[in-house]
């Protein structure tokens, strides 16, 4: 298994998702790292489990 390590940009471009629905999912309690002062870092498979679990599901886009 690869860690892959995106930016919110990269991660958007990867889910297929509007910058819309990306602070929807953060306000939502979407899984982050951040380092002090730094930009938001996502695994995206950190974020695909968390979608899972929180209920979405993949179509052609994340969806609930």
């Amino acid at each position: 298994m690869t860690l892959v390590i995106l930016n919110g940009k990269q991660l958007r471009e990867q889910l297929h998702i509007s910058t819309t629905i990306f602070y929807r999912l953060r306000k939502a309690g979407m899984p982050y790292h951040q380092l002090p002062g730094g930009r938001a870092y996502y695994s995206l498979d950190e974020v695909e489990k968390w979608l899972t679990q929180a209920g979405y599901h993949q179509e052609k886009t994340w969806v609930k």
